[in-house]
């Protein structure tokens, strides 16, 4: 999937009217930092912030950052077949810490991230599941309102109607999002999701756990 944010079927313009704030994610923004070392630039951007949501160990030797988009089926497949086995298997010892960043591919999408982020922390990834499992429910051209579906995803991690309209107009929010993607597109190079980075190697699509396994096992202190 190509990094160019989709309005497919009036979806984007939809969701562009609903937040009062008005989504920018139609086209990638430009780089706004000053030039620096490409490696330096890549480490400061890979680096852990205090809005990075984690599972596991923030201090485990191995990190694994994913850029997801939350109507992405590549991202949901790794989320649902993958992630569970290499939480067993490499977070919960913690060898791994994880964490998934933004990269929304369309309008909707980053609704779907904005309200993802309005949750307490601990009820993030919970959410994320919720999304991925039913992204034929809320990311599909049959939905007839993304809007509506949303909302009623929602109430299952307690939000209300009206906090979800709240949390879409969470400005704040909206420039975080965009400026994960922003950074990832333009400094790191993303330009699909998923795409991982381990301790800084990359690891692009759909990729079977064998791969995370080797990479991990390469990556583990001896």
């Amino acid at each position: 999937m190509d990094n160019r944010y989709l309005a497919a079927g009036g979806v984007g313009a939809l969701m562009v009217a609903v937040v009062a704030a008005a989504f920018f994610f139609l086209t990638p923004q430009a780089a706004q930092t000053q030039e620096v070392g490409a490696s330096e630039t890549k480490d400061q951007v890979l680096a852990l912030t205090e809005h990075d949501i984690g599972i596991g160990n923030p201090e485990a030797p191995i990190k694994l950052i994913e850029y997801a988009s939350s109507g992405c089926g590549h991202c949901a497949a790794f989320s649902i077949e993958t992630l569970p086995k290499i939480k067993t298997e490499w977070i919960d010892k913690g060898i791994v810490y994880y964490v998934l960043r933004d990269f929304p591919l369309d309008n909707v999408a980053a609704a779907a991230s904005v309200i993802a982020r309005c949750l307490p922390k601990e009820r993030f990834y919970p959410f994320m599941d919720i999304l991925f499992t039913n992204q034929a429910v809320w990311h599909s051209p049959q939905t007839a309102d993304p809007k509506e579906a949303l909302i009623e995803l929602s109430r299952r991690a307690g939000l209300s109607r009206e906090d979800v309209e709240s949390c879409l107009k969470d400005q704040a929010a909206l420039d975080r999002i965009q400026k994960s993607r922003d950074d990832a597109s333009n400094i790191l190079k993303v330009n699909s999701t998923p795409t991982m980075f381990i301790n800084g190697d990359v690891i692009e699509g759909a990729a079977a756990y064998a791969e995370f396994e080797a990479k991990f096992k390469e990556k583990q202190p001896k």
